[in-house]
């Protein structure tokens, strides 16, 4: 793996775990900095818990959560407080709060979006309008997959995507709306459309389920999770956790990569080299 990020890390402890169980391969993670774990950086400051990269993943994909659970972290494990939560976005020179009802990307409550002045009269028509969309409207046309602008544009209008989906997706994901792949980062979302054709019929439907688990079940927090969640002791655990199991040996640090190079081995034209600085890995 090149890169000691989140994704090479999980990329070389999920092959650690298959080689201890006698896959036949040899896993090796080369990071050009003196220390694992890319933009996820957690310091205690005069008692206070300081990120200085994200400070949170988002449940919508579950798998960060897995992997801490895997990690024994799960009792670690904390949500947001989505009711208290306050969300602003930089509109025309001054701070305008994010309408209320917004799941991610899809409107649920209809008043606040008739109301809020981040979006025009015609993309609040093309918000009412997208609630009779059917399945048969994504089959014509829509590509098996596409921008997360182009998706959104198409189902709530351009003004959607530019004044509140791409300044929020910014701060998930760190990434422009355009450069977005909706089947990667909101895979939901994309399957959502295939069923319903209405993201906003199907977030609606998704919610009084939700809701109805929460008044059957013993735990109302599993019935509905929380939008962002994150450790106590930070982020920076989990990359102490996966560190931790993986062999020293096979982690070179300080080594940036100048050239990837193909060559044949033992007959096989699809082996590489990874030349680094200070020699080949």
């Amino acid at each position: 793996m090149l890169g000691g990020g989140i994704t090479g890390l999980s990329a070389a402890y999920t092959l650690a775990r298959a080689r201890l169980a006698g896959a036949p391969i040899e896993e090796l993670l080369i990071e050009a900095r003196d220390r694992v774990g890319g933009s996820i950086q957690t310091e205690t400051v005069e008692g206070f818990l300081i990120e200085g990269g994200p400070d949170s993943f988002i449940t919508e994909k579950p798998e960060a959560a897995a992997l801490c659970r895997e990690l024994g972290l799960g009792g670690s494990l904390l949500g947001s407080n989505d009711v208290g939560r306050r969300t602003y976005i930089l509109h025309r020179s001054r701070l305008v709060p994010l309408p209320d009802g917004l799941m991610l990307l899809v409107p649920t409550r209809i008043w606040p979006m008739l109301t809020t002045p981040l979006l025009p009269f015609r993309s609040k028509l093309a918000l009412a309008a997208e609630f009779f969309s059917k399945p048969s409207d994504a089959d014509n046309g829509a590509p098996d997959d596409e921008s997360v602008a182009s998706f959104v544009g198409r189902h709530f209008g351009d003004a959607m995507t530019e004044n509140i989906v791409d300044p929020l997706l910014a701060g998930v994901f760190g990434g422009d709306a355009a450069a977005l792949s909706i089947r990667s980062v909101l895979p939901r979302f994309h399957t959502m459309e295939q069923k319903h054709g209405s993201l906003t019929r199907a977030t609606l439907k998704a919610v009084r389920q939700r809701r109805a688990g929460a008044l059957a079940g013993p735990n109302a927090a599993e019935a509905a999770p929380a939008l962002f969640m994150t450790l106590k002791e930070g982020l920076g655990r989990i990359v102490e956790a996966v560190e931790q199991r993986l062999d020293s040996s096979r982690v070179f640090l300080e080594r940036p990569v100048l050239a990837i190079e193909p060559y044949e081995r033992d007959g096989d034209d699809r082996a590489y080299r990874v030349r680094c600085q200070g020699g080949v890995v």
